[in-house]
């Protein structure tokens, strides 16, 4: 144990120790103490060091830290370190931290043990992002310390601190090389624990290729299906493949998992999931690193997928391997029954182009052996590659027949909300013509009525009481008139005016119906109906029904105004009722002031009065047609924004039929790739294919 180990343990005391000094440490390192105090220079801060470690060992804290407090020189930060570690025992934490954190030392060691020390105050402080920082440190000082990386994995590991984890784990792995650790990294992979994009692991997977291959199968493997999980394929290949290509590591090394997982991996990237352009951009090294890679049963599609590749993109693969691939393939054999795969190619072909909408036929499907298969799939890939530019032609088509549509249905929408304001402008002016009529009527009738109350007036009347007589009369003559007069007339006039409503909206619905079977030529099959609400029609005969009941109407103030006339006969009426020689001027008076007064104003209050009732269903008669015209034109609104939907669709398909001819040629080149690989598999002697 050296000197620092020794003084980590607090053992230091022992090298006082020895044969000649006998008896208890303390004694002994008294008598060093005695002797060396004896000196013209003392240097008592070992001998304090060490007697301090014997009192931390019997407990007696406070007499270790009053030895160690006053060590200078090169003991002083191992004093002070001891004194932290004593107030930490004490339970004087804060104390504790201060010391740990105040020490300045070039000692690898002692920073490591700090570091520890602070980790496990910070633990019971239950700190835990700063128990993380030390942890950390310790691992980045000196990660070859004694249970410092086991410390570091437990506490991430409670923690769930799964980023540091896997950190730990494969820096540990490339460092140490141990097993243990790639095992680790695996269980940690497995769980999902994966923090870190492709590149990151490329480093631990070159270091467990060279440690332990079986490590490198399993950690591939799982690898690889997570960053397929995680839409990260592409990524993870591409930097997989080339790490695969700079190993020295063969096929003799039997990598199970990773032979299985390229084949299969192969098969979903051949299955039109994925842009061509990406497959094609992978594929040269795909290839060559599978190559590497694959048990010997694999081989014959490995070659008929390297010579498959070549004949489409001559030059692309590495020119080694496809010599490889022309000189062995004919001695190989393939386990797959083709027969069965080929129509299982065909069938998911027909898949796509009706997930697609590409018309195709529904070809009868006769052959029996491998070669019809191989022809009746080409034709089949062949016709639907033609059926694309066909697709692009009818798109066109049908995008500017849409347009063509919508443009006319929104014309229509327009002329429907013209038509609406149209329409209940028209009806709402017939109403108020009638308003108009009636109250023409009146105003010629009532005054009339009112003057021919002048026969009312006698020589015997009591012209006191005359002018409340007479204002009661007139009224009353006044309200039989409309009732007997007016109401009739009014709700024959309503009738008239609602029939001529219908009429005007029946019109309406009559040319909507036109519109419908127009538009209908070219909806088939999703046809429009432009039906309006007659419940309006309904409404509105319920409505003049209720309001031509008999009405009463309150009384004018006819005769009881207090125009100067009126005052001055009224005052004469009061005077001189009573004596009977006037009686007769008074009764003339009258008469001639009945006769010529001026009654408009009367009749235009009572014109008034008879049509209150009437002025709300007047402003109601817009809101009324709206409700008329309301479905047809919510119709045709929704129909317009549908067929712009569909036009806006239609154009971004088109557009990536134009742009981008992967989109759809991609997938059927894929399956064209995949037919030809199996041609190859069953052609194995001609090694080259007859048909593209």
């Amino acid at each position: 144990m050296n000197r620092e180990e020794m003084l980590i343990q607090k053992c230091y005391f022992e090298n006082f120790l020895d044969d000649e000094h006998r008896g208890s440490p303390i004694t002994v390192l008294g008598e060093y103490f005695f002797q060396e105090q004896k000196k013209n220079q003392a240097d008592l801060s070992e001998i304090r060091l060490a007697q301090g470690e014997i009192y931390f060992h019997a407990q007696d804290y406070e007499a270790a830290i009053f030895k160690w407090e006053n060590i200078q020189n090169e003991w002083q930060p191992w004093a002070r370190k001891n004194m932290a570690d004593a107030y930490f025992e004490l339970e004087l934490h804060d104390t504790a931290e201060e010391i740990y954190q105040s020490i300045k030392t070039d000692s690898l060691l002692l920073n490591t043990e700090i570091a520890l020390q602070l980790f496990g105050l910070y633990i019971l402080q239950r700190n835990n992002a700063e128990a993380k920082q030390m942890i950390l440190n310790a691992v980045l000082l000196n990660p070859d310390y004694p249970n410092v990386t086991k410390l570091a994995r437990a506490f991430f590991e409670e923690q769930e601190d799964w980023a540091n984890a896997v950190e730990l784990a494969v820096n540990e792995a490339i460092r140490t090389k141990e097993k243990e650790w790639f095992h680790i990294l695996q269980s940690y992979v497995e769980s999902g624990h994966v923090y870190y994009e492709p590149p990151y692991f490329i480093p631990v997977l070159e270091t467990a290729s060279l440690v332990d291959v079986k490590s490198f199968d399993n950690l591939s493997y799982l690898l690889w299906k997570w960053f397929e999980k995680q839409d990260a394929l592409f990524d993870w290949l591409s930097d997989f493949n080339t790490l695969v290509l700079s190993l020295n590591i063969s096929q003799e090394h039997r990598l199970e998992k990773l032979s299985s997982v390229f084949q299969e991996t192969y098969e979903i990237l051949m299955g039109s999931s994925y842009p061509f352009h990406n497959v094609e951009k992978l594929m040269p090294t795909y290839l060559e690193a599978w190559l590497k890679l694959a048990r010997a049963a694999d081989a014959a599609f490995v070659y008929s997928a390297i010579l498959t590749w070549n004949d489409h993109f001559p030059g692309n693969i590495n020119q080694n391997i496809v010599d490889r691939a022309q000189a062995t393939i004919g001695k190989t054999k393939y386990g797959i029954n083709l027969t069965g795969t080929i129509q299982a190619l065909v069938a998911d072909v027909q898949k796509w182009a009706r997930k697609n909408e590409i018309e195709f036929e529904e070809w009868d499907a006769n052959p029996d052996n491998t070669e019809q298969w191989l022809a009746y799939g080409k034709n089949c890939i062949d016709f639907f590659i033609k059926q694309l530019e066909i697709l692009k032609i009818d798109m066109s088509g049908l995008i500017e027949r849409e347009k063509a549509i919508c443009g006319r249905l929104h014309g229509s929408t327009n002329q429907l909300k013209d038509i609406e304001d149209e329409k209940a402008d028209e009806i709402r002016q017939d109403f108020l013509a009638i308003e108009k009529d009636i109250t023409e009527k009146m105003k010629t009738s009532i005054p009339q009525i009112i003057r021919k109350s002048a026969d009312l007036i006698k020589e015997d009347t009591e012209f006191r009481t005359i002018h409340l007589d007479l204002n009661k009369e007139m009224n009353q003559r006044i309200d039989d008139y409309i009732q007997s007069t007016i109401m009739p007339i009014y709700a024959s006039a309503l009738k008239e005016w609602i029939e001529s409503a219908k009429q005007k909206l029946e019109e309406s619905q009559t040319h909507l119906k036109e519109w419908e079977n127009g538009f209908n030529e070219y909806l088939e099959e999703q046809p429009i109906e432009l039906q309006c609400d007659f419940q309006v029609i309904a409404d509105w005969r319920r409505d003049a029904e209720r309001m031509t009941i008999p009405m009463q109407i309150d009384n004018e103030n006819i005769f009881l105004r207090r125009t100067p006339s009126q005052v001055l006969l009224k005052g004469a009426g009061k005077i001189l009722g009573g004596l009977t020689k006037n009686n007769a001027v008074l009764a003339k008076s009258y008469r001639n002031f009945i006769e010529n007064e001026n009654y408009d104003e009367v009749s235009e209050s009572i014109a008034t009065k008879f049509f209150y009732q009437f002025q709300l269903f007047e402003k109601s008669i817009g809101r009324d047609v709206h409700l008329f015209f309301r479905d047809p034109l919510e119709t045709l609104e929704g129909r317009v924004k549908e067929i712009e939907t569909n036009i806006q669709e239609n154009q971004l398909k088109l557009e990536k039929l134009e742009n981008n001819p992967d989109f759809f040629l991609g997938p059927l080149k894929l399956f064209q790739l995949q037919l030809n690989q199996y041609k190859w598999l069953n052609d194995v002697d001609l090694h080259q294919p007859e048909f593209d």
